[in-house]
């Protein structure tokens, strides 16, 4: 039903194209105060390419979250003015949205995390991981990452499992097809991720392509992106207030800096088997998974 909905309004192929290119240019205008920010503050950081350092000052990290906030608006709007649809109809797929679904997502991925890092820093040497706690700038980024990651982990969600992957269905005539096409563009779309540089595309980016697998899959199965929003939004935002490394993409004042940052294929299989014990959980709970694949 969920993905049905892309029948609703107008769906011309070019709407979706403009849709996409509105939605960047507006993203591009957001992004000018933090383009003045870094060029007073950091301009070696523009000369060297190096942006996802921006976000270890909590200004800098508002800035920055501040264009996913005028894409998610621009989005709504083109949904609403050019598609001529209802902005619930690309979210979810009952009558209003579930916010028990988006509370139990993050928490339950809240939890696996949380065990995740727990492990890690405890199998970690004592002078690899350090505790950096500032109370103000802590509290700070506390307040930003609570207001306004969760903008930024929707307007990924609705972008992506929402919009795109209706539309690729809807061009296609295959729900599985734009599973599969959603992913793999989600995990492109992170490639300039200090990570990918760092630890290289062959390590990173088949985690970023399975948390993308994963998203979508739940989406599709749940008809709606409660869940995957909850998740998402769970994740990134204990990744700005517990962990970092230079090589983060949030690079923030998180409570551990982590000075031997380092990746394997080994993270996936993590990911991957965190993932099915999510699905597990909100399977009990909510039984998504009655229908065989189709």
């Amino acid at each position: 039903m969920f993905i049905e909905q892309a029948l609703t309004g107008k769906n011309n192929w070019s709407l979706y194209i403009l849709t996409v290119l509105i939605v960047f240019l507006i993203m591009q205008i957001a992004s000018l105060p933090l383009l003045i920010y870094m060029l007073i503050t950091t301009p070696e950081t523009l000369q060297n390419g190096m942006l996802d350092t921006v976000t270890d000052t909590n200004l800098g990290l508002v800035l920055t979250l501040l264009t996913f906030v005028a894409g998610f608006f621009a989005l709504f709007f083109c949904v609403k003015y050019i598609h001529r649809k209802n902005y619930l109809d690309i979210v979810t797929s009952r009558p209003k949205f579930n916010w028990q679904r988006f509370f139990f997502g993050a928490g339950v991925w809240a939890i696996l995390t949380l065990i995740t890092l727990s492990i890690t820093i405890y199998t970690r040497e004592n002078n690899e991981i350090i505790l950096q706690f500032n109370f103000l700038t802590f509290i700070g980024l506390a307040i930003i990452s609570l207001l306004l990651l969760p903008f930024q982990t929707a307007f990924e969600e609705i972008m992506f499992r929402g919009y795109l992957m209706q539309g690729f269905a809807l061009f296609f005539k295959s729900r599985w097809i734009s599973f599969v096409l959603v992913a793999l563009l989600f995990g492109i779309m992170h490639s300039a991720n200090p990570e990918v540089k760092n630890f290289g595309a062959e390590v990173t980016l088949p985690q970023y392509i399975t948390m993308g697998l994963l998203l979508g899959f739940i989406a599709l199965k749940d008809e709606g992106l409660e869940l995957a929003i909850g998740l998402h939004a769970a994740n990134n935002i204990l990744a700005a207030l517990t962990f970092t490394s230079d090589s983060s993409a949030l690079q923030t004042h998180a409570l551990f800096k982590d000075l031997s940052p380092s990746a394997s294929h080994l993270d996936t299989l993590i990911l991957l088997i965190a993932g099915i014990i999510f699905i597990a959980i909100c399977n009990r709970k909510y039984h998504f998974l009655h229908d065989e694949l189709k």
